[in-house]
């Protein structure tokens, strides 16, 4: 099985089934610990996701996971990211997708103060000064849209993929496994038919 882990960040899987995708180290100096850790990660790629096909071949991958990536594009630029998904990935192979679930982020609202993260949102930063984490996560600075689950289906859907009832738990198992902001995140999967 061969996997790809788009806007991978500092969750980069190791070994010869992933391939780990983001421009972290272009904004990372050189000879810092960070940056020389990527230099010597055989299966990182450098590279500016949504400016130009993925650099792999079409049918390539059993799997793409987009941890935490889709809600950095506007939705025209998300379409396209989820397109170029579709094309790298081979039939049968399987989308997954986590992003901040506004609907969670609802539901908490009234509790929303910082020393309720931790049970919230199972994150602790007692020094943050902005108050909620509804203004730190979900309107964070870098993110283009904000998402519910019937919004993240309409990208899948226009994107080609369909919606599985199941999904076969060796392909599935390897990505779930790097998820993470389980607690506010809505996870979906799709599969190129």
């Amino acid at each position: 099985m061969k996997f790809l882990n788009l806007g991978c960040g500092g969750q980069r899987e190791q070994g010869d089934e992933w391939v780990n995708l983001d421009d972290l180290h272009s904004q990372l100096c050189p000879g810092t610990p960070e940056r020389m850790k990527l230099d010597s990660e055989p299966n990182y790629v450098n590279y500016e996701i949504g400016y130009g096909p993925l650099p792999f071949r079409p049918e390539t991958f059993d799997g793409v996971l987009m941890s935490h990536v889709l809600e950095h594009f506007d939705a025209q630029m998300g379409m396209y990211v989820m397109r170029l998904c579709h094309e790298v990935l081979k039939p049968g192979g399987v989308l997954l997708v986590s992003v901040p679930n506004a609907s969670y982020f609802r539901d908490v609202y009234p509790d929303d103060r910082n020393e309720n993260w931790e049970r919230l949102f199972e994150v602790s930063d007692p020094a943050n000064p902005i108050p909620t984490f509804f203004e730190a996560a979900l309107w964070f600075s870098q993110h283009k849209v904000i998402l519910t689950e019937d919004a993240l289906w309409c990208y899948f859907i226009r994107a080609g993929f369909q919606i599985p009832a199941s999904v076969d738990a060796a392909v599935l198992g390897p990505m779930s496994a790097l998820l993470n902001r389980r607690k506010f995140s809505i996870e979906m999967l799709g599969i190129k038919p």
